[in-house]
């Protein structure tokens, strides 16, 4: 987890005798921070340590970090919180970020058919050294030179950018800016370019360029350079909600991937993965105590020492007992333009069975979200899932909520997501020119006449069973030209329970399925979904793994 290049280590001692300075000299005598003051309705979630909160301050807050999008939690022996384009992590009283983008954390390079530049050892050899006198007059030039504000006749403004990303009038609030310090904060929030700009292979209106610590997007249509949201698909990547197939793919060895499970021990799928970790409640909006898992993982893989809860992390739903009925929705892209097409997705279980499930705006202003759509067709199934596909014109940042209704007519909690429309003119769309689905914060690629490749989804209500046990699978498919079919299997099982499922979807573009099975075998296995559109075209098979104990 700490970064493992000499050179930062040598920058991060230097940034950090600078910046204790820095805040001595802004800081107001006695200052505190109050936690209550930093929460933040649109993700749910608050800022309750005292030094991320102030870090979040005196770095730009949303601008630059984007909203917290986890609690403080402990992960890997330090105390971490998730916002959308950062990850904080306190090391010895100090705020430190984690490098998200290294090989051993998140190497990612494509998500939702954008690519990105790789990481090129050249452009690494050619950084200035940090003992230096000259580092910080060097490491700007260096900066200018390998990130320019043209590439390829386009304003991309990478250099601009990087030096505009701590504001001068917070970082010296009422002092001389100094303009190497100002440098170093700049280099703590991106660290240093790793590879030379690149169009998008399948886009040339996209270009990027790779940092230590994040992804510059330019976007010729509007222009504008932006942060990708890198923190966001960590968090995708361990949860496993909203998670690209592509970066799903490239994760599948991963020590984090799919590790988010409520119902084990520090709510995790494979502890020995990830000694001293506890997710408990790390993703779960509000501050409120969340209910411990009890499971415990199969023999596989044995149980490690985790560290003590921190107290910040201590979060969410009141504990209940009984039967209990859960809901979560999804959006194919949480960040559109006026009039494109979003696909809205809502999954529930209940162990009484269901009844509804639904969705709508919360008050958003605009009727085709604010709408109620409701599915009746749950057919007191205890997993139940519908997809809808609308096309918002309003912008702004928008909360859509989703709630389910039992067999005994109990209605859940509502569950939120957010869904930002940019602010334009609302485009006419052409059914002849299907958009590609993008993940969270990934701006929508241009459209192409080509039909895109329909793209699958697999859920089971438990990774780990008892032999015996009847377990859920939900499958679901997306097409813009209309599905044949759905399916899934158990990959070389010999189990007859988990042979070929196969669902007609009558050519609908979102096709949902839930299977109820029993499996016969104690083992190991990926269970494997796919699809196939109208026009021959197969999905790249999505798969999750099932223990039989």
């Amino acid at each position: 987890m700490e970064v493992d290049s000499v050179l930062m280590k040598r920058m991060a001692v230097l940034i950090g005798f600078l910046v204790i300075g820095l805040l001595s000299a802004i800081a107001p005598p006695g200052r505190t921070t109050e936690a209550q003051a930093n929460c933040f309705q649109e993700t749910g979630f608050c800022i309750t340590n005292p030094a991320f909160a102030e870090y979040f301050r005196v770095r730009g807050g949303v601008r630059i970090l984007g909203y917290p999008v986890s609690r403080s939690f402990t992960l890997e022996g330090f105390e971490v919180q998730f916002f959308q384009r950062v990850v904080l992590q306190l090391q010895g009283g100090q705020v430190q970020r984690l490098n998200i983008l290294d090989p051993g954390v998140m190497p990612m390079t494509r998500v939702n058919q954008s690519v990105f530049p790789g990481p090129d050892s050249a452009i690494a050899a050619q950084a200035p050294q940090t003992s230096s006198p000259t580092y910080a007059t060097d490491v700007v030039e260096f900066i200018r030179r390998v990130s320019p504000n043209t590439f390829n006749g386009q304003p991309v403004r990478y250099f601009d950018t990087f030096n505009g990303t701590v504001p001068v009038e917070i970082a010296f609030a009422g002092t001389t800016p100094n303009p190497g310090l100002l440098t170093l904060l700049n280099l703590e929030i991106w660290g240093l370019p790793t590879s030379n700009p690149a169009p998008d292979p399948g886009n040339g209106g996209f270009i990027y360029q790779r940092f230590q610590r994040g992804i510059m997007h330019f976007r010729a249509e509007g222009p504008v350079t932006e942060g990708i949201l890198v923190a966001d698909y960590l968090k995708s990547v361990i949860t496993g909600k909203n998670l690209p197939p592509d970066l799903a793919a490239d994760m599948q060895g991963s020590r984090y991937f799919n590790q988010y499970n409520p119902s084990n021990v520090n709510w995790l799928a494979r502890p020995g993965e990830l000694p001293g970790t506890d997710l408990t409640g790390a993703f779960e909006p509000g501050t409120g105590a969340v209910r411990p898992g009890t499971g415990q993982p199969g023999p596989s893989q044995p149980s490690q020492p985790t560290a003590t809860p921190v107290p910040a992390a201590s979060a969410t739903a009141t504990p209940t007992s009984g039967p209990t009925t859960t809901v979560e929705i999804q959006l194919d892209d949480e960040l559109i333009d006026p009039g494109q097409k979003v696909r809205v997705t809502v999954i529930a279980r209940s162990s009484l069975g269901l009844d509804w499930i639904e969705w709508s705006g919360d008050d958003t202003g605009d009727a085709v979200l604010d709408d109620n759509h409701r599915y009746d067709g749950c057919d007191k199934r205890t997993e139940c899932a519908s997809v809808w596909e609308v096309a918002p014109t309003k912008d702004g940042d928008h909360i859509l909520r989703a709630r389910a209704r039992d067999t005994a007519g109990t209605r859940t909690d509502w569950t939120t997501i957010e869904l930002r429309i940019r602010k334009g003119p609302t485009p006419t769309p052409s059914p002849s020119t299907p958009t590609p689905t993008p993940g969270p914060g990934t701006p929508t690629v241009t459209p192409t006449p080509v039909p895109n490749a329909p793209t699958v989804t697999i859920q089971l209500s438990d990774k780990s069973i008892d032999l015996g046990d009847e377990i859920e699978i939900t499958v679901i498919g997306k097409s813009d030209v209309g599905l044949d079919w759905i399916e899934w299997e158990g990959e070389d099982s010999d189990d007859p329970e988990l042979d070929q499922h196969r669902f007609d979807c009558d050519n609908k573009k979102d096709c949902a399925r839930t299977w109820k099975v029993k499996p016969s075998k104690k083992d190991t296995i990926d269970i494997r979904a796919d699809a196939k559109d109208s026009n021959g075209s197969r999905a790249n098979a999505a798969r999750e793994e099932l223990r039989i104990r």
